[in-house]
């Protein structure tokens, strides 16, 4: 029984201390807060409207502007020191690209330039009905009598192949262009009472020049050195522009096809 009562006044008098040490505590953090808090007459709190407070001070309302200002402007900067040498480094890649996708709209243009015109294909002037689907050569009648048409695809093979005045791209063009004299073959430049401008006759040249069946080593519209001899013209290079005037329109480049 004596041992209860000491373990019971042993309990309360722990709970007595703990009570003691928070009341100290608490008495302790009023004194200070008291102790912060200003002295003197505190004003009464005026109930203004928000819209009827004085406002910030221009320094306070411009410096986030300013700073903001500042961050986008150094941001800007990054992304053009890093775009401006990307956009240049890819340059000589997308003016190339570009030209591949000008040459193929050019010699697209020309093959439905030598097929029959029609409400879906306005650009046909139908070179077909002559040299055949494909121009791969046929018959037309001149004079009364049936005389063959040459083979195109054929064309810049020069005379190995059977066309004899063709020595290059320049007498592709004239040919398109004026025609020629006391034969089947009639003029098509505007400049010489036809009905193709310089734009149409240098994309079925193009055209031409893609479908030819002829070896490179004897390609006089592709390649410079094909044919060459001391005798040979200037005009018969096949380095030559070639317009229906003699220059300008398509010409020849070391990659095989005009340039549009």
């Amino acid at each position: 029984m004596v041992t209860t009562l000491a373990a019971l006044s042993t309990g309360k008098a722990i709970l007595i201390g703990l009570a003691s040490g928070i009341v100290v505590i608490l008495a302790g953090a009023a004194t200070l807060i008291a102790l912060r808090r200003p002295r003197g007459r505190r004003e009464p709190e005026l109930d203004i409207p928000n819209a009827m407070q004085p406002g910030p001070s221009d320094p306070d309302l411009e410096e986030p502007v300013r700073v903001k200002m500042y961050a986008w402007g150094a941001v800007l900067v990054i992304v053009m020191s890093l775009w401006i040498p990307a956009v240049w480094l890819r340059e000589t890649h997308t003016n190339a690209a570009d030209l591949e996708e000008l040459q193929a709209a050019s010699v697209e243009r020309g093959r439905l330039t030598t097929m029959p015109g029609s409400e879906e294909n306005q650009l046909g002037f139908n070179c077909e009905r002559c040299h055949g689907t494909g121009l791969h050569g046929g018959q037309n009648v001149f004079n009364g009598a049936v005389v063959p048409v040459p083979d195109l695809t054929t064309a810049c093979g020069g005379a190995a192949t059977g066309h004899p005045l063709i020595k290059g791209v320049t007498d592709i063009v004239d040919t398109i262009a004026q025609g020629r004299a006391g034969t089947d073959m009639p003029s098509w430049s505007v400049r010489f009472a036809g009905a193709m401008d310089d734009q149409q006759i240098a994309d079925l040249v193009n055209y031409i020049i893609s479908i030819q069946r002829v070896p490179n080593e004897q390609n006089l519209c592709t390649n410079p050195q094909a044919g060459a001899s001391p005798s040979a013209s200037p005009s018969g290079s096949a380095g030559a522009s070639a317009s229906p005037s003699g220059s300008g329109g398509a010409s020849a480049s070391p990659s095989g096809s005009p340039t549009p």
